[in-house]
């Protein structure tokens, strides 16, 4: 069978699983569709011939839709292509859509420039709205940094990482890199300064050799920090992806800050030295201070190596990112770095030599009361709140201030953090106070003052000026165009309606007014409704429910035809109307050739004029007067010259019949001449072909049919009879086959039949008799018959009993084997032979006491002196053989 799938192509059918499901032969590779019917064709129905005519009509649509398409391609002007329904739709041709197309893309070629412009004014509106929203954005921004301020040197690393955070609009990498590197020079600089300061500070004193190394360790903590603050500054620099100019400068800013710093340390320095030049200087004392001065040694180099590692590292990464002009600018700080590094090694040298120097002066020193005017023996206090002179700070005091001092920010371009507070300016503050967040967002609000939400950001209020940012030249531009207030208007404001009415010359559009349609009207105050949509060329709806023709009498097309022109249906290009739901006031039109149309309830659209026309009657469900149902009738007349006349749709309730089709019923048919599916037939005759055109079936005589397979004969039925030429196959996997080599002397059969005597029988016969056959008695045994010698090579069965190719025979009857039992029950149990054995010779006797010998034969008496009486006798013994083995035999 074969099914006609939803994409109208043809599909085999292997097997149907169920009423909704079948499996194709080949894989379906059309579009997934459900509820769609689907027909089947059962070739042995005859459908292949309804097939046919389908196809025809279809390859017939196609080539009409070919016609249409080239029709289009080569048109000038507009054309009419027909639907499927049967209307028409006028388009324009492919020319007319090439030249407005190409019309449109020179306007566009020609206007480029404009369309640029418009669209860069655009561009720089809305970056203007842009600039002035991030310059709000800064001024926030800055005012909430005003509030921050450096806890103290160690904070450095914050303001550097601020700096850089705060640069999201650099420039390039190199700025920030060659900024870091010079923080980092700075930061081992300052160091440097600080080994110098504490050089001067020993040599100041011999005394003061434990206060020198105080302040080296102190120095060595603010190398330290700095060596931080350097190493922070490089991560930060490695993070930030742009750094602009004004970034740069930020970062410049934050290098003198950290100068700052570093004044302020060495002066907390000397302020402890200061406190310290009282101390003693005792040599226990000193070797208290020993270690420290070693430690304070071995610090400031580690923390001097690791200023001069971040410097050669935040050269090397700005080396990697700029020029080389950059690169050879970077490695002068570094130099510079190692400098200052080899300088604080040296001081902690000296300083440590110092230290020796005062030791071994100490221990000569002839010691005193320290006062303020005089060097001497002083005493410690940890106190941090004692005005005395005569006491000297302790490293636990000094910690204590120090301490103290680190939590406090510095004047000079401090840096907050969390969230500060400051007392907010006045709003018409001019000075140099610190604006807050409130102090800027009253600012704001007092800017927005009682401006609409839809206008209170610099975005809305460019959006309102319809980002235009010459809007004042706009508006006096549109001004000048303006009536101005001169004597002229002054004039007419003295005048009556009537007399301005004159001077303006609105008289006649007045009058003309009084004329008018009144919109609050709708259409209501036109005189002539059906001439307005006719001059104005509108479809119009005549009534949705109208007696056509007043009665149920039939009706011609011509009669039609005249009171639709009654109507003024062909005033419109478009008209249309629906008849009233009573089947005895609408005629029923007879003469269309393709069905009554009852116009009862039905549809009718009028498209064209008078001389060329085309009518569409659409029927409803029910009908009567014969009328069909269901139906879409379409009537074309374009003058008497053109064959004017109605046709009807078919649809999926009005289905064509075979002969409107020209197609063959299900219920039978004639097909004349030769068939071929899918292919053309070269069989000839009254043949069918499928799919190649020599393979197929043919009728060539009176009662015979003929199969071919590649024009070559293979199978022939006549009645009774069925002839294969070639073998017969049988089987898919292992195939048993019945073949004819054609070279017999006779014919031969397979035969089938049986009888009440011998109800079924299988013979196997040829022209001259019977060979054999397997018969099924009436008992249900089974009998197997030969009609002359059997041969086998092997051995016969019956049952259990068999027969070997040597004669020997085995069954239950023998116990086993027929040569075992003969050989156990006769052959080993009769005689099977007998004979004379061998010769012996005997003395015979002469008178009494003989003694017989049983089972001899004499075979020889002799005699050897001559006399009557014998000497001696020849025997030998009878013997039988039994089993093989021969014995003597007895006597009774």
């Amino acid at each position: 069978m074969i099914i006609i799938g939803p994409d109208n192509k043809l599909y085999e059918i292997k097997r149907v699983q169920s009423d909704t499901s079948l499996t194709l032969v080949e894989e379906y590779t059309g579009e997934t569709q459900t509820d769609v019917p689907c027909r089947i064709i059962t070739t042995y129905e005859g459908d292949l011939t309804q097939f046919s005519a389908r196809f025809t009509a279809l390859m017939t649509r196609m080539s009409n839709d070919s016609k249409a398409m080239r029709s289009w391609l080569t048109a000038v002007d507009e054309v009419l292509i027909e639907r499927e329904d049967g209307t028409e739709l006028a388009v324009k041709s492919l020319l007319q859509i090439v030249n407005e197309h190409n019309a449109a893309l020179k306007w566009y070629t020609d206007n480029t420039d404009a369309i640029n412009a418009a669209g860069d004014k655009a561009k720089e509106a809305a970056a203007s709205a842009a600039s002035a929203s991030q310059y709000s954005s800064i001024a926030s921004t800055k005012a909430d940094e005003s509030s921050q301020s450096a806890a103290s040197s160690a904070e450095s690393k914050s303001a550097a990482e601020f700096s850089a955070l705060a640069a999201k609009t650099s420039e390039t990498n190199a700025a920030e890199n060659a900024a870091s590197s010079r923080v980092s020079a700075a930061a081992a600089k300052a160091s440097e300064t600080n080994a110098a300061a504490s050089e001067a500070k020993v040599s100041e004193s011999e005394k003061a050799s434990a206060l020198s190394a105080l302040s080296s360790a102190n120095d060595a903590a603010e190398a330290k920090k700095y060596a931080e603050a350097a190493n922070s500054s490089r991560e930060a620099a490695a993070a930030s992806e742009t750094v602009s100019a004004k970034n740069a400068a930020a970062a410049s800013e934050s290098k003198e800050i950290a100068g700052g710093h570093a004044t302020n340390a060495a002066k907390s320095a000397a302020d402890a030295n200061q406190l310290k030049l009282d101390v003693d200087t005792s040599k226990s004392q000193i070797s208290e201070f020993r270690d420290e001065v070693i430690a304070a040694r071995e610090t400031t180099r580690q923390y001097s190596e690791e200023a001069k590692d971040a410097a050669n590292n935040a050269a090397n990464k700005a080396a990697s990112q700029t020029s080389a002009q950059i690169t050879a600018s970077i490695q002068r700080e570094v130099e510079k770095a190692t400098t200052a590094s080899t300088s604080a090694s040296e001081s902690a040298f000296d300083a440590k030599q110092f230290r020796d120097e005062a030791a071994a002066f100490a221990g000569s020193l002839d010691i005193k009361e320290s006062t303020t005017s005089q060097k001497g023996i002083v005493q410690l206090s940890s106190a941090t709140d004692s005005d005395s002179e005569a006491l000297a700070a302790t490293p636990k005091a000094v910690k204590a201030v120090m301490s103290e001092v680190q939590t406090k920010a510095p004047l000079d371009s401090p840096a907050f953090t969390g969230t500060p507070t400051t007392p907010t300016p006045p709003d018409d503050a001019k000075g140099l106070q610190t604006a807050n967040a409130e102090f800027v967002r009253k600012l704001i609000a007092a800017l927005v003052g009682s401006v609409p939400e839809s206008l209170d950001t610099l975005q809305e209020l460019a959006d309102a000026l319809g980002n235009d940012p010459n809007f004042a030249t706009t508006v006096l531009n549109k001004l000048a165009g303006k009536q101005p207030l001169d004597d002229t208007l002054t004039a007419l404001s003295g005048k009556s309606v009537d007399g301005l009415i004159e001077y303006v010359g609105l008289r006649e559009t007045i009058s003309r007014a009084t004329d008018a349609l009144q919109k609050s009207q709708n259409g209501g105050d036109i005189p002539d409704k059906d001439l307005f949509v006719r001059r104005i060329g509108a479809t119009r709806a005549f009534d949705g429910a109208v007696n056509i023709g007043g009665d149920d009498n039939p009706w011609t097309t011509a009669e039609f035809i005249s009171w639709l022109e009654s109507c003024g249906a062909f005033n419109h290009p478009y008209w249309m109307c629906r008849g009233s739901w009573s089947y005895a006031h609408n005629k029923i039109i007879t003469d269309t050739g393709c069905g009554n149309i009852c116009l009862a309830g039905a549809v009718i659209e009028v498209m064209g004029v008078r001389g060329a026309m085309t009518i569409r009657v659409t029927t409803p469900t029910t009908t009567s007067g014969g009328g069909v149902a269901s139906a879409q009738f379409t009537y074309i007349n374009n003058g008497d010259g053109y064959s004017p006349g109605w046709r009807r749709d078919f649809n999926t309730v009005n289905k064509p019949a075979a002969d409107e089709m020209g197609a063959l019923s299900v219920n039978g048919g004639r097909i004349n001449g030769a068939l071929g599916i899918g292919t053309d037939n070269a069989l000839g005759g009254n043949s069918i072909v499928l799919g190649d055109n020599d393979t197929g079936l043919k009728q060539n005589g009176d009662g015979i049919l003929d199969v071919y397979a590649n024009n070559a004969l293979v199978a022939r039925l006549q009645p009774g009879k069925l002839y294969v030429v070639g073998n017969v196959l049988a089987g898919d996997g292992r195939k048993l086959s019945l073949t004819s080599d054609n070279n017999s002397s006779l014919n031969s059969r397979f035969n089938l039949w049986g009888n009440s005597d011998r109800p079924t029988v299988i013979e196997l016969d040829d022209d001259q008799g019977w060979h054999l056959y397997s018969q099924r008695n009436p008992d249900g045994s089974i009998r197997f018959m030969v009609n002359g010698e059997i041969f086998t090579t092997s051995s016969i069965h019956a049952g259990a009993n068999t027969i070997s190719t040597d004669g020997n025979i085995y069954g239950s009857l023998w116990g086993g084997w027929l040569n075992d039992w003969i050989n156990n029950t006769i052959i080993n149990r009769f005689v099977q032979d007998i004979r004379l054995g061998g010769i012996e010779y005997a003395q015979a006797w002469n008178g009494p006491g003989y003694n017989d010998t049983p089972g001899y034969v004499i075979t020889g008496v002799m005699n050897g002196n001559s006399d009557e009486l014998i000497d001696g006798v020849h025997r030998r013994p009878l013997q039988k053989l039994i089993g093989g083995v021969w014995y003597n035999v007895a006597s009774i």
